[in-house]
């Protein structure tokens, strides 16, 4: 993979094109479905759920260097952050993992993605995003249930306000996109912890003097999503 010019090949059911689901701005894709999916997730497993700022995925190295990271430890979805690669794919790497990236507004910075479990594919329902910052997968779980998951990378405290309330939209569209039973909202919330506060004891007293940025309506957001 880091030095080769073979096309990988995409999902299973995927459309093997180029540029498949290149959205721009926050229109998004429609989601790579994979109609071969099997009805059923082995009971007894347990999914463990992993968010990571990856800095870069540019190169196919950092592919490898992630890859051998994640070897040391149980992980069965992997939500990224800043992915700075260009264009959107899903593509399948020698490992069998998968790998599912959106890019940023900009190439230098941002864009989300999954990285999937070899082990987990034919389980996958959809893959897609709505925008560079927000992006989501849907997992059968069980003959009769499904899981959602939506990667976040937020827009820092020194990003207007208005890009975080574009950001809070996108999260209620990939919620919204398909009903499931299960829902998982994670990722990188740029989120600075307070000083602790009277009567807190889960905050150490070293923090900084503002959290989350402005809190930016992040409790009235989740207030208005309580029916999930």
């Amino acid at each position: 993979m880091t030095s080769t010019d073979e096309t990988r090949p995409p999902v299973s059911g995927s459309p093997a094109i180029p540029g498949y689901g290149s959205g721009q701005g926050n229109g998004g894709a429609g989601g790579a479905k994979n109609p071969r999916r099997r009805n059923g997730y082995h009971p007894r497993r347990q999914l463990a759920l992993v968010t990571y700022n990856v800095r870069t995925l540019r190169t196919d190295e950092k592919i490898v260097e992630l890859e051998d990271e994640m070897s040391r430890l149980r992980w069965s979805i992997m939500g990224l952050s800043e992915v700075r690669r260009e264009g959107e794919d899903t593509i399948t790497l020698k490992s069998g993992n998968l790998l599912y990236y959106r890019e940023g507004d900009q190439l230098s910075q941002g864009g989300v993605g999954f990285l999937v479990h070899r082990s987990l594919i034919n389980n996958i329902i959809t893959i897609g995003s709505v925008s560079s910052r927000v992006a989501y997968l849907i997992l059968r779980v069980s003959k009769r249930y499904s899981l959602k998951v939506i990667q976040v990378y937020a827009p820092t405290s020194k990003h207007p306000d208005e890009e975080v309330e574009v950001m809070y939209e996108d999260i209620s569209r990939a919620i919204h996109k398909s009903k499931t039973y299960f829902n998982v909202v994670m990722g990188d919330f740029n989120a600075k912890l307070d000083k602790r506060g009277d009567g807190e004891l889960k905050v150490g007293e070293f923090g900084k003097d503002n959290g989350i940025p402005g809190d930016r309506g992040w409790p009235n957001f989740w207030r208005r999503k309580t029916s999930l």
